[in-house]
């Protein structure tokens, strides 16, 4: 029976280095973002899922707070045959803005 305890795999993700850099991650996104992804595949839809991420910057701490899904329209000459609602996006963006963090 072999062990792989002594050897490090090496993640290029993942840095060794301290920081002092902290970042916040509201459970309530994680949980937006699951049942988005979630309703997305039960409903089978074919468009790509894209959303949104707001939150705040205060020095060395960044805290993300809120997920929004982004809507796409149908954009035939683009690559990827989609594109940003960008009216509906930015709308959602200053809804996010108005409310009191």
């Amino acid at each position: 029976m072999s062990s792989n305890a002594g050897l490090k795999s090496v993640n290029p993700l993942i840095s060794n280095q301290s920081s002092e850099l902290q970042a916040v991650l509201h459970p309530l996104v994680l949980l937006s973002i699951s049942d988005y992804i979630t309703r997305h595949t039960l409903r089978e839809h074919e468009w790509p899922i894209i959303g949104g991420l707001m939150g705040q910057h205060n020095g060395r701490e960044v805290t993300i707070e809120h997920a929004f899904d982004c809507h796409v329209a149908p954009s035939p000459d683009t690559p990827y045959k989609y594109g940003l609602d960008l009216p509906r996006v930015l709308g959602r963006i200053e809804q996010s803005e108005n409310y009191s963090w």
